[in-house]
């Protein structure tokens, strides 16, 4: 059909010329229509048998860093289509300086879909609507591996989000306080500033006029529902157990008790001697009695969450069973939930059961 168009334009031009008085501005113009209609025909060809072609088997993901110049974009193109064996070098360059890429491209990661043709990956990186990538984090005992997690899944390295937090003079344990794990969206070259104002973003949208009117009518700030949380999630192995655990903490820190939480002496103990304790005993608790984490010699909270604490508890600190409990104690057996007294007297048998327990499985 093209070729068709083609022959007829030509035999168009001739008969133009035997009409018109011969001239030279004639001839060049011919000679320009002839060419424009050769580059149009070859341009619609090899649209039609290339690059409309389906290039892919399967889902690919094409990353472009903020580093990458023109000629790197266009060798990783090269690349897949020569992989399989697609089209020669020259024939690309032509269609790239044709579709303008280089004018067009920004880095990011783009998804090119089953069965996108040469022609759909260059819209689709000129359009510059790069994908965004599942981000998801949860209850960590440490908040390095976050930075991990930002390294291995977005272009940032963690170092750079370290430093950058000491740019802003914000602590690590400070980001504690603002850390709600979830699955976000983030574009893959999110910059350390993004990364930070998005956790700065969502902490504020979690906290909506509900939740703030239940931590206050606990008497709790923001910040010491999520330190709570974090006890919380250290002491619970069992979601549907969580609430029960922060009403008992609520009905301490409302007595004026100490909350004498044993994963608070875990955490000031390894952070003393970078050491794991399976038993807490009353060596631990002696040994870091200066510790500001210690509970059981600290009223009150401690000064910043011992985790990064889970949706889960956080939602049971604010949504806690009421009740009158004031004691716990792990339950002598291997489900991991706690027998709960409201008296020390019933809390001294619980105890005794469970030490019992614990010894004559050489739990020390």
């Amino acid at each position: 059909m093209l070729l068709f168009v083609l022959i007829n334009c030509c035999q168009l031009i001739l008969i133009m010329k035997k009409q018109k008085r011969s001239s030279i501005f004639s001839m060049k113009y011919n000679v320009l229509v002839l060419i424009a209609l050769f580059f149009t025909f070859c341009t619609l060809f090899l649209k039609k048998q290339y690059f409309n072609k389906p290039l892919i088997n399967s889902d690919y993901e094409f990353y472009i860093s903020k580093s990458s110049s023109y000629d790197e974009v266009n060798e990783h193109i090269d690349s897949l289509c020569s992989e399989l064996h697609f089209i020669s070098k020259l024939g690309l360059n032509f269609f790239l300086k044709q579709k303008r890429l280089e004018y067009w491209f920004a880095p990011g990661r783009y998804v090119l879909k089953k069965k996108s043709s040469l022609n759909d990956i260059i819209n689709k990186l000129r359009s510059q609507s790069q994908d965004p990538i599942n981000f998801t984090y949860n209850s960590m005992d440490d908040i390095y591996p976050l930075f991990g997690i930002a390294a291995q899944k977005l272009e940032l390295d963690s170092i750079e989000l370290v430093e950058y937090l000491e740019s802003i003079n914000f602590t690590i344990d400070s980001l504690y306080l603002f850390l709600i794990p979830n699955t976000y969206q983030l574009f893959w070259n999110t910059s350390p500033k993004e990364f930070i104002n998005r956790i700065y973003s969502e902490y504020h949208s979690f906290w909506h006029p509900d939740r703030i009117d239940a931590a206050n009518k606990l008497n709790l700030s923001k910040h010491e529902v999520f330190i709570l949380a974090s006890i919380i999630d250290k002491e619970a192995s069992h979601f549907d157990e969580m609430p029960r655990i922060a009403g008992l903490y609520l009905n301490r820190l409302q007595q004026n008790w100490f909350l004498a939480a044993d994963p608070t002496v875990i955490y000031a103990y390894n952070k003393l001697f970078n050491l794991s304790v399976r038993r807490v005993r009353n060596k631990h608790i002696d040994i870091t009695k200066a510790s500001p984490f210690n509970t059981y010699y600290n009223k009150g909270l401690p000064p910043f969450p011992i985790c990064v604490p889970s949706f889960q508890s956080i939602n049971a600190v604010l949504k806690p069973e009421k009740h009158n409990y004031m004691y716990m104690c792990a339950r002598p057996d291997n489900s991991e939930y706690h027998n709960f007294a409201k008296n020390y007297f019933q809390h001294k048998k619980n105890a005794s059961a469970f030490h019992k327990w614990l010894n004559k499985r050489k739990i020390f």
